[in-house]
């Protein structure tokens, strides 16, 4: 079953263009699938991270939809894997 909520993986402090640890839930606007790089917000601002899993069912994050945040912008992955500018994908 189709949902809007993702799971994304933030990229790393210490290792830029790789996604790695734990991975957090959101609510998408947009249309996302696994691999795309996005900007997601959070508590310290926007972090840039990878599309890990979509479609997940509602019940898995039920106790935390209270607190899900969305994601708008999805980036320009090959532009940022090759440049590392941050371009908004069309």
């Amino acid at each position: 079953m189709k949902t809007n909520i993702v799971s994304v993986k933030y990229e790393d402090n210490y290792a830029p263009k790789t996604f790695n640890g734990k991975a957090y839930s959101y609510y998408t606007a947009i249309s996302l699938q696994p691999g795309d790089l996005v900007n997601a917000p959070t508590a310290y601002g926007e972090k840039i991270a990878r599309v890990s899993e979509i479609d997940i069912p509602e019940y898995k994050v039920e106790p935390i939809k209270a607190y899900l945040k969305i994601i708008t912008e999805k980036i320009d992955r090959e532009i940022y894997l090759q440049s590392g500018e941050v371009k908004v994908a069309a």
